[in-house]
């Protein structure tokens, strides 16, 4: 363009650019803010490259001549405890439900099924239903391609299945008034009916909750649209034909299809993570398409794997994996991200090249996220640079040693309390598969409020190894384990850190009851004052003693044993709904008849003096104090 740096220089302040220089940074969108000044504009990009769509130039497209059939991925979604697990043991012939902590899912699991009745195969999914899962279930609604969402034939729709239903409506089609040959993708059923014995009872409950449904949007048959809501009890089989006829048809219906050859690059998604201690990192994955054989290297997010073997959902060992498979693949350099797109390239070389590629674009795009930052310390100088640091290390000295404050809750006091400082507790994570540790980390960070604040510093799949005990030490962390079994290895850390706090649990509301009771334990104390005896001030009397003038304040004790070593406080006020509090502290002396005493029953006059006051008034009460601790509840903010 030859512009000179001096005429740039000019035309970017005058478009309000600040502290202009030759280091200042510009993004795509500030340089084309300023070619325009030139009449002068880049080329459009169409399709920038970035880290989350690098990968999709590794897809092969589709081919029709491999295309084959497939069965439908199936994700069972609802509230928790509402017969999800129960229904998945029936279609399998299982009992999966006894084997589940607390009786509820906790994470993601995979599996293939033939059906009873017509031996069809079908993979579900079955997520867990506690309000801790959120991202769990997301998942599945994003990776398959039909839902079933079941409800409880008493509790009807509930807060999950509220959420439940708008991740069906964000991620599935369902039908659509503007298109008629839309077909929904969705099957609701209402679970236990067995509790609902009479036909005529069960209407009204099926009635409610299509009506329900329909509030929530959702396209019911019956009342204008096409999903099916069945009724069936898991536990004794009634109408389950019925939910896997209606299953196997819409699946033909779809008409779904995938590439089903070896020469077809694999593509699938990793639905669950998990680390062990012998075998290494083992990662659950949904196949969509290709057919996937050992040996192969397969590319996912920052990491790669090449398949040195693979199970099935029973751990039974096989060779290949095809489109609706549901397979434990182990091989992995590191842990893949669950929800994560699986892509098979060719070699290790390849694998290695766009990972680097991807690490690059993402550190270039937090650089980009922090242009302004780094403008502003460029253009500050060293010196500048140094009091900025100094300044900021003095304001955390500051909040350190502010401690002498009080403040009041609902006219408690709460002792040393700085609204400044937050106390932090802080959790390590560690966890069986990498769908808990999130489920556990999403359920911690929100507990927060003005006084204390869950803080992970740290998480990983897999039991606590020496650098979690060593982390948790330096930092005072406490670590939670969950669902991981006993381990000698742990036991020996736990007796050579004997200071790090280590918590096993198996059900996760159990997990974060425990992390809420902690944060009670850690707010500050609030106490009320508990009146122990009362006196009033009759009459003020001084005297001069060496040219300093004594005030004493004339009692008599009217209701308990007034003592001189308790605390006091001094109200004042023309009747004892509007006393007001003048003085709290102690008395320096009390007297009766001239005679220092340590204490005065009811009914007796004394005279008493106090620590640093004399502004006390005829008509003032002494009231003796005692500070009761209130028991304080955890509130998170909103």
């Amino acid at each position: 363009m030859k512009v000179n740096y001096d005429s740039l220089e000019r035309k970017m302040k005058n478009l309000g650019f600040e502290n202009v220089t030759s280091k200042y940074i510009l993004t795509r969108e500030y340089i084309e803010l300023v070619l325009q000044e030139y009449n002068y504009s880049l080329k459009e990009i169409t399709t920038a490259k970035n880290s989350s769509n690098l990968y999709e130039e590794l897809k092969e497209p589709i081919n029709p001549k491999y295309l084959t059939t497939r069965p439908p991925m199936i994700a069972i979604m609802g509230h928790v405890d509402h017969g999800k697990t129960t229904l998945l043991d029936h279609l399998r012939r299982s009992n999966v439900v006894d084997g589940e902590h607390g009786g509820i899912t906790q994470h993601i699991g995979a599996f293939k099924v033939i059906t009873p009745v017509t031996k069809s195969q079908l993979t579900f999914l079955d997520t867990p239903g506690h309000s801790a899962f959120l991202k769990m279930r997301e998942r599945g609604a994003k990776c398959t391609d039909l839902v079933i969402l079941v409800v409880d034939c008493d509790d009807l729709v509930m807060e999950q299945t509220k959420e439940a239903i708008k991740h069906i409506k964000n991620n599935l089609e369902l039908q659509n008034p503007e298109d008629p040959d839309s077909v929904s993708k969705l099957v609701v059923v209402m679970s236990k009916i067995d509790k609902i014995p009479v036909a005529s009872d069960r209407k009204k409950r099926l009635d409610t909750l299509k009506q329900q449904l329909v509030n929530e949007g959702i396209p019911v048959e019956g009342l204008g649209g096409d999903v099916p809501v069945i009724c069936i009890s898991a536990r004794t089989g009634e109408n389950m034909d019925v939910l896997e006829e209606n299953l196997v048809t819409l699946g033909e219906v779809l008409d779904l299809k995938a590439e089903s050859n070896s020469k077809q690059m694999c593509e699938g998604y990793v639905v669950e993570t998990n680390k062990d201690p012998k075998i290494g990192v083992i990662a659950t994955v949904l196949i969509k398409r290709g057919v996937l054989k050992t040996g192969a290297f397969l590319l996912c997010g920052n990491t790669y794997c090449k398949v040195k073997r693979m199970d099935d959902e029973n751990s039974k060992v096989i060779k290949e994996a095809k489109p609706s498979d549901v397979v434990q693949l182990i091989g992995w350099k590191d842990v893949p991200e669950v929800g994560d797109e699986i892509i098979q390239v060719k070699n290790e070389k390849i694998a290695k090249k766009y990972i680097d590629e991807r690490q690059q674009l993402i550190q270039e795009e937090q650089d980009e996220g922090r242009v302004s930052q780094m403008n502003e310390e460029a253009f500050l100088s060293k010196g500048q640079q140094k009091l900025r640091k100094q300044e900021k290390l003095e304001s955390r000295k500051n909040r350190s040693f502010k401690t002498e404050d009080n403040i009041t809750e609902n006219g408690n006091e709460i002792a040393g309390y700085d609204g400044d400082v937050c106390k932090e507790i802080n959790y390590i994570i560690k966890g069986d598969v990498a769908g808990s540790v999130e489920a556990i980390r999403e359920s911690l960070m929100p507990l927060k409020n003005k006084e204390v604040k869950c803080n992970v510093i740290g998480e990983g799949v897999g039991l606590p190894t020496e650098n979690d005990f060593k982390l948790a030490k330096s930092t005072d962390a406490k670590i939670i384990c969950f669902n991981l079994g006993k381990s000698n290895d742990v036991v020996e850390l736990k007796n050579t850190y004997p200071q790090v706090e280590l918590k096993e649990f198996n059900v996760i509301y159990h997990l974060i009851e425990d992390v809420v009771e902690t944060l009670t334990e850690n707010l500050k104390p609030i106490y009320k004052d508990k009146e122990l005896f009362k006196a009033s001030i009759l009459k003020v009397l001084s005297y001069k003693i060496k040219n300093r003038t004594v005030k004493i304040a004339g009692c008599k004790v009217t209701d308990g044993l007034f003592r001189r070593k308790q605390d006091i406080i001094v109200k004042r006020g023309k009747n004892s709904d509007e006393m007001v509090e003048v003085y709290r502290g102690k008395l320096a002396t009390l007297k009766r008849n001239l005679d220092d005493v340590s204490e005065v029953n009811k009914g007796v006059e004394c005279a008493c003096t106090f620590v640093k006051f004399d502004n006390f008034e005829e008509g003032d009460v002494i009231a003796g104090i005692e500070k009761i601790p209130v028991k304080r509840v955890f509130i998170p903010e909103s």
